[in-house]
């Protein structure tokens, strides 16, 4: 049995239900790209289990303060990491984010723990990124477009923290950022994201797409 562990914010929990007595596996896994990926992944191989432990509304700090308990204690092969938009909106928000240099000694912190306590553990890294929305099309997140400049270039020093990291502890990459980038000049951004930050459908499967390409790139990960 491989377990596919996925760990972040709020793109990660989708809604997810977190209650103790819920055994349905759709909503255990919430209806965004973790569930696209269940979706394939399980299909493809019945051996494979996917857990969603993302939480609505965490920074870097808040899925340290659950590491060992929501990650470490978890029997996985697989380890998913999708976190870095809240650590920009909340610091621009409310001063309640991380910035840069802590941002990356806490997930830096994190890896080398798992590393140390599952040293066979494939770890894939996404990086965090924005979808530029315009102004009607929000009701939500204006803030994100009138300060995109100031958002995006934030959101960018995480993502390649991110690329750092990846390339520090061997991890595969999921280069999000580039992917939405991509997908903002195809189609307009409403189509894969609903404030900037959170995914539409389209938004979650196409993730999912992208992490399938880079996973079974790699070459490395048993998926």
């Amino acid at each position: 049995m491989t377990t596919i562990l996925f760990q972040g914010d709020s793109l990660t929990d989708a809604c997810r239900d977190k209650s103790a007595e819920c055994k349905d596996p759709n909503r255990l896994l919430g209806v965004g790209y973790v569930n696209h990926l269940a979706q394939v992944l399980m299909s493809e191989n019945p051996d494979i289990r996917v857990l969603n432990h993302g939480v609505n509304g965490n920074r870097i700090m808040d899925l340290y303060a659950r590491w060992i308990e929501d990650t470490l204690n978890i029997d996985f092969q697989v380890l998913s990491i999708l976190i870095g938009v809240n650590d920009v909106g909340f610091a621009l928000r409310m001063n309640k984010g991380a910035d840069a240099e802590k941002f990356a000694f806490i997930y830096d912190r994190m890896l080398y723990e798992v590393k140390r306590a599952k040293p066979e553990a494939a770890l894939v890294l996404c990086e965090p990124f924005l979808c530029r929305l315009k102004p009607e099309e929000v009701e939500y997140g204006t803030d994100i477009i009138e300060g995109w400049e100031i958002w995006n270039g934030q959101i960018k020093e995480r993502a390649a923290i991110v690329r750092d990291l990846a390339g520090k502890y061997g991890a595969v990459l999921v280069p999000s950022g580039e992917l939405f980038e991509k997908a903002c000049m195809s189609a307009p951004a409403s189509h894969w994201s609903v404030d900037g930050i959170h995914l539409t459908p389209a938004g979650n499967g196409l993730l999912a797409k992208e992490w399938l390409r880079c996973v079974k790139g790699a070459g490395n990960v048993p998926v």
